[in-house]
């Protein structure tokens, strides 16, 4: 069984609104990113920073099981902590809820690569995508939970103490050229991309229709 937790909790403050809301193409950005991870893993898990903020994405999130961050304030660490906790499978996908072009062959080939070892996790122009990698899901937890109580905020904190195999990006291109299984929406301006690239693909069916 393949899991995917996506951490949706925060607040957007360079956004301006809550990620997980925002409208893209008349629809909220998450519901992009469920979608898709959709068709590579067996469950989807949200992690949410309240259960207000789980009413408001009830109906978004009514096909996905969800958890609640249980330290507020601390971050992404606490998400990643209470979403490997609910996993149901063995390694879990983890991810933002900003990132709509998640490639479901991308996510595959992660569970594959991650197979024997504590996750993997790639690297794209020198930076390590620690929220788009496949991580061994009890490992993890007990990681953040450890970290948590050192007080630890950082996420690559619990990375540390882990079998990782580090993978070019690279080697993703087979299956997505472009790379845009990384593209985060993370300002306005990212938005507006995110949408120009939804209008072109949706030209792009039609004409090949005709």
């Amino acid at each position: 069984m393949r899991s995917a937790v996506i951490l949706a909790g925060g607040e957007g403050r360079r956004m301006g609104a809550e990620k997980a809301s925002v409208m893209l193409c008349n629809r909220p950005l998450i519901e992009h990113v469920i979608e898709r991870i959709s068709d590579a893993v067996d469950e989807v898990i949200v992690v949410l920073r309240d259960h207000a903020q789980a009413e408001r994405l009830e109906c978004v999130t009514s096909c996905c099981r969800v958890a609640i961050d249980r330290a507020p304030g601390v971050g992404p660490l606490a998400g990643l902590q209470a979403g490997m906790d609910a996993a149901r499978g063995r390694y879990a996908f983890a991810t933002g809820c900003d990132m709509p072009f998640i490639n479901p062959y991308v996510i595959d080939s992660l569970f594959s690569i991650a197979d024997g070892h504590d996750g993997a996790v790639p690297l794209l122009n020198g930076l390590l995508e620690r929220l788009h990698a496949v991580y061994l899901a009890r490992r993890l937890e007990e990681a953040c939970r450890i970290a948590i109580a050192r007080g630890e905020r950082r996420i690559s904190a619990p990375l540390a103490w882990l079998d990782i195999r580090f993978v070019d990006a690279g080697v993703f291109r087979g299956v997505d050229p472009e790379l845009l299984s990384f593209f985060n929406v993370n300002t306005l301006d990212d938005l507006r991309r995110a949408e120009g690239i939804i209008r072109g693909r949706s030209a792009e069916r039609r004409i090949n229709l005709l």
